[in-house]
């Protein structure tokens, strides 16, 4: 029995480290960072197929097949949240504000934002659409720099896969990700 579990825990672990793995290698992929991918990728078989032999081996024990989902779920889970911590390449900030919102412009150009204002209409009157250009990682600072300072604003991201031109601060760039 104690075989049985110790088996199960390492096709869950396994598995795990499988999914995880191809998930990073997948947004690396659209990050277009083929090399470390293509790395990440050899490794990921290498896990895949072992623990896929070893349940595949033994289809007649269903509790193997069971180990092997839970850790596929849990990989994916795991991935996401290793994806979101690394955050890797870059995002865009929409920043829809109030006029008298104007001076954390220059603020957030101070931090080595690269910030581009514009003026528009919403529906209750004249607003300032700010986009920001900056990496992923970096989001988490400019939203935590929006509540120490009690901004209320509209706030969206995205991210972004090249782009070219423009004034970026040394620190916000990443030359392989230009056009």
């Amino acid at each position: 029995m104690a075989t049985v579990i110790l088996n199960m825990i390492l096709i869950i672990v396994l598995r795990i480290c499988d999914v995880s793995l191809a998930t990073t290698r997948t947004i690396l992929l659209t990050k277009g960072k083929s090399n470390i991918a293509a790395l990440i990728g050899f490794f990921e078989v290498i896990v895949y197929m072992k623990v896929l032999g070893d349940v595949v081996s033994q289809l007649d024990k269903w509790w193997y097949l069971l180990a092997y989902a839970t850790g596929f779920s849990l990989g994916n889970l795991i991935g996401a949240k290793l994806e979101h911590r690394l955050a890797f390449g870059d995002a865009q900030m929409r920043l829809i504000m109030r006029e008298e919102y104007r001076y954390i412009v220059d603020e957030l150009r101070e931090k080595g934002f690269g910030v581009t204002v514009f003026k528009g209409e919403g529906r209750e009157g004249e607003r300032l659409m700010v986009l920001i250009t900056l990496k992923r990682k970096r989001v988490k600072e400019v939203y935590d720099y929006l509540k120490e300072k009690d901004i209320n604003v509209f706030v969206s991201v995205n991210d972004i896969t090249s782009y070219s031109g423009g004034v970026m601060h040394p620190r916000a760039v990443n030359p392989n990700n230009r056009v």
